[in-house]
């Protein structure tokens, strides 16, 4: 990795916060592609047995592909009262029409490792899922992210996704989050 880049890589680990979905290329970039912008809103559900409200949070990011197989992402994540950032190193392990790929999250405070899969349903339109394990705050946390990406004209994307997650692992931590992300190829 070039000078400049770990510098960047390093600076944005130390200011990290965990995004609140995965929402991130789908699958592997196609091969005349080098990198992908977005932004995404959510929405977290309450969990079950516990008086409180639901949270609207957004995130933007920045890919970038180094070789064919390596991906490198700046996070940022919001919420009301925040704005932060992140940094994710991703390796594409199998790239035909089921993608198989591992990646790790770090920042101050926060890491998560994930297995982001996906699968081309069409040309345009891609299924994916990206089960992550992390911590959400000071909880370990399990997420299953599931969702659609759809390319209505080459080069942009629409993705939906739902993910579900438990704080600790326990079942009465569960929470829904539902979002929509917005994604520029180039």
């Amino acid at each position: 990795m070039p000078r400049g880049a770990r510098g960047l890589c390093a600076s944005a680990a130390l200011v990290a916060c965990a995004p609140a979905q995965s929402f991130r290329p789908a699958g592997a970039l196609p091969a005349d592609r080098r990198g992908e912008v977005g932004v995404a809103v959510s929405r977290t559900g309450p969990r079950p047995y516990v008086a409180e409200g639901a949270r609207p949070t957004a995130q933007g990011w920045w890919s970038t592909k180094w070789g064919e197989s390596w991906l490198s992402t700046v996070l940022l994540g919001f919420d009301q009262s925040a704005v932060l950032g992140g940094w994710a190193l991703r390796r594409d392990i199998l790239q035909t029409r089921f993608t198989g790929s591992a990646e790790l999250e770090l920042g101050f405070a926060w890491a998560a490792f994930s297995l982001p899969l996906s699968l081309a349903v069409t040309e345009r339109v891609a299924a994916y899922c990206s089960p992550r394990v992390g911590n959400w705050g000071a909880a370990w946390t399990g997420f299953v992210p599931c969702g659609v990406s759809a390319e209505p004209w080459r080069g942009f994307a629409v993705r939906g996704e739902a993910q579900l997650s438990w704080a600790d692992f326990l079942y009465y931590n569960r929470r829904l989050s539902l979002g929509l992300a917005l994604v520029q190829q180039w």
